[in-house]
Formats: structure tokens, C-alpha cells, sequence
């Protein structure tokens, strides 16, 4: 690509996780440019006039993205580290270099973190996230930014709230180890707990109405995956555990064939500091994810396996039935192989 004919105009700082609407939008401003001619210098053939990011994406291929990063005086490498969009790969293929389309499902646009923005010296207008949940969670600031598609703020204050952002590094950790299979246990970590919530069982009357109570909401279904996502890590974890032991065809904890699921649904209940709960209710929701996850493998053929390697319970666990076809991004729910949804009557087996 001939680099040389792009004009080079005052740089930009891309913010991390911005979307490349939001960051095109910027460098045309900052530059008092039309956004369409940034857009055509990027490689566009018939750009728009105009750009909304709230309600646009632009989608880059690989030298429409050097052609960018050449005019805001940055390297490729460093908007594909901080342009999700642009890292997903999301404009390859035989598709035009440059398109501006509207949002599609897999992506959320949010509403960044007001303290990480005050280092920005730049900001000509609003910056916009390009978010592949439909909320994040600010560790640095204690914030939980969302859609507010489903209504609430877009911005939720964590103070008191420490617990919230602990359970986001220990969600990262987990993701880590176990790849990318653990957003699948946290699709279904999310849905048994709201369940719980909606059933009001649980943490329902106590742990998360005191969250509540500090968040000043009440019970308001906008703020349920804030509320229990400390508990639903801690499922995740616990779910994690629970499908290592079943890639391999053990049993949990050693226990007999058909006790997996009594003797796992008491390990959660205790990990959640919740036992009297869980045996007097809880363990419904669990008992329905544990059908779904139910080890395949005949119990004569269990007993002739060798054991497992050394190290076993560590490394990326590979996609397990029932889930298939794991998206990478979107609504969180659709990950989940469980299939009631908040706010709909929930049928739980006994």
C-alpha cells in the first residue's frame, strides 16, 4: 500500500475498546474534516455524510485500517489493539475495504468509564465503546457500564460495592484458565442465579437485597446481573470444576455414578456460604444444569479408564455438549444452554 498518499493529520489517541465509528469520528473532527472524507482516504468508495456511533459501526479491512492508523499518526497494530471491532477481524473477506452498517447483535455500544476518560486531552466528542457483553466492568474505577437498552443508567457506581469488582478479576482469572469455555459456565452461572433471584431463593432477601439497597434500586431487573454476579462466579468456578472432572469421565469428588449431582450441588451450596439455602431450593436450578451435563460415558467404560494425566486440572477445557456453536461476543444468555430467561415464568425440575 502506498502510505505516502494519505495525509498524515493531528494524531489521535485511540481509547481501549473504543469503537472505529467513535475513533473516525474524532479524527475528523479534531482535524475539522467531514467524516466522509476521512472515510474516503480510509478506502470507502460511497462514504456517508454523516456518522452516529450510537447507531453505526465502521468496519475496517486490513489497509483500510493502515490507511487510518496513518492519518491519526498510529501504527496498525496499536488500533487493533485497542479497536475491538477492527481486532475481530470483522472486515476480511471479499466484502468492500470500508462499510458503515448498523450495529450488529454481537456488539453493544457503551458508554465508556468517565474517569478513564479525563486523561484524554482529545475529546472532541463523545467516545463510544464497542463492547462485546452488554456491560463491562471498570476494575481501575469501580464502574458497571451497560446498555441501556433494558432501561437504567448507563453508568453504575461500585463504591460499597467491592465484592462486584472482585468477581471481575476473579472472572478474568477464570477465563484464563479455562479459555474460551468459561463464557459458556458464565452464561450459565448468570442464568441460574437469576432464576434464583426472580424465584427469590438464595441470596435474594438477604445478600442481594443489602446490594440493592446500596445501589438504591430495589429489585429492578436492569440491575440483576450486577447484583448476583459475585455468586454467579463463584458457580462458574464451581461449574468449571465440575465439567474438568466430566471431560475426563470421573465422577465429582470420587462419588459413586449417579450421586454426581446431590454431592456437586452440596459443593456449590457451601462455596456460595449458602447450604441451608441450597437444600431447601436452590438446588433446583443446579439439578437442571447437571441433566444437561450429564456424563455420557457408560459406567463400565468409566471404570476401565486410566487415569487422567498429570496436570489435568489445569489448562483450556475444549467446548462440551450440550453447547455448540459458542458465540465469542453478544448477549451473554445466548451462550447459555439453559433456556428460561428473566422475567419469564421459570419450570424447574424437582
Amino acid at each position: 500500500m502506498d502510505t505516502e498518499a494519505v495525509p498524515k493529520l493531528v494524531g489521535v489517541e485511540p481509547v481501549p475498546g473504543e469503537a472505529a465509528a467513535s475513533f473516525v469520528l474524532r479524527l475528523a473532527h479534531l482535524n475539522e474534516l467531514p467524516v466522509k472524507e476521512v472515510l474516503r482516504e480510509a478506502g470507502a468508495h460511497r462514504p456517508p455524510g454523516e456518522l452516529d456511533p450510537w447507531a453505526q459501526e465502521v468496519f475496517l479491512g486490513e489497509q483500510a485500517a493502515a490507511r487510518l492508523a496513518v492519518m491519526a499518526r498510529r501504527t496498525p497494530e496499536e488500533l487493533c489493539r485497542t479497536l475491538p471491532t477492527l481486532a475481530a477481524g470483522t472486515g476480511g473477506g471479499r466484502r468492500p475495504s470500508v462499510r458503515v452498517e448498523s450495529w450488529p447483535g454481537q456488539w453493544t455500544p457503551l458508554e465508556p468509564c468517565a474517569a478513564c476518560l479525563a486523561r484524554h486531552a482529545d475529546l472532541v466528542t463523545p467516545v463510544v465503546l464497542a463492547g462485546g457483553d452488554p456491560w463491562q466492568v471498570c476494575v481501575r474505577h469501580g464502574r458497571w457500564l451497560r446498555s441501556t437498552a433494558g432501561g437504567g443508567p448507563a453508568q453504575v457506581s461500585l463504591v460499597g460495592l467491592g465484592e462486584v469488582v472482585r468477581a471481575h478479576q476473579r472472572r478474568v482469572r477464570l477465563q484464563q484458565r479455562v479459555g474460551p469455555y468459561a463464557r459458556a459456565l458464565l452464561a450459565d452461572a448468570l442464568q441460574v442465579a437469576a432464576a434464583w433471584w426472580q424465584g427469590r431463593q438464595m441470596g435474594s432477601e438477604t445478600l442481594w437485597a443489602g446490594r440493592e439497597a446500596v445501589l438504591g434500586t430495589g429489585r429492578q431487573r436492569w440491575a440483576v446481573p450486577l447484583v448476583v454476579y459475585p455468586e454467579a462466579v463463584i458457580v462458574a468456578e464451581a461449574m468449571a470444576v465440575y465439567e474438568r472432572q466430566r471431560h475426563w469421565g470421573r465422577e465429582f469428588a470420587g462419588g459413586a455414578p449417579g450421586w454426581v449431582s446431590k454431592r456437586w450441588i452440596a459443593f456449590v451450596g457451601e462455596r456460595l456460604g449458602m447450604p441451608g439455602p441450597m437444600e431447601h431450593g436452590g438446588y433446583r436450578m443446579l439439578r437442571q444444569w447437571t441433566l444437561q451435563h450429564r456424563i455420557t460415558v457408560p459406567v463400565v467404560d468409566r471404570l476401565a479408564q486410566p487415569a487422567p494425566p498429570p496436570g489435568y486440572r489445569t489448562g483450556h477445557l475444549p467446548v462440551m455438549d450440550p453447547h455448540h456453536g459458542l458465540p465469542e461476543r453478544g448477549m451473554l444468555e445466548d451462550a447459555s444452554c439453559l433456556d428460561w430467561r428473566l422475567g419469564r415464568p421459570v419450570a424447574a425440575a424437582e
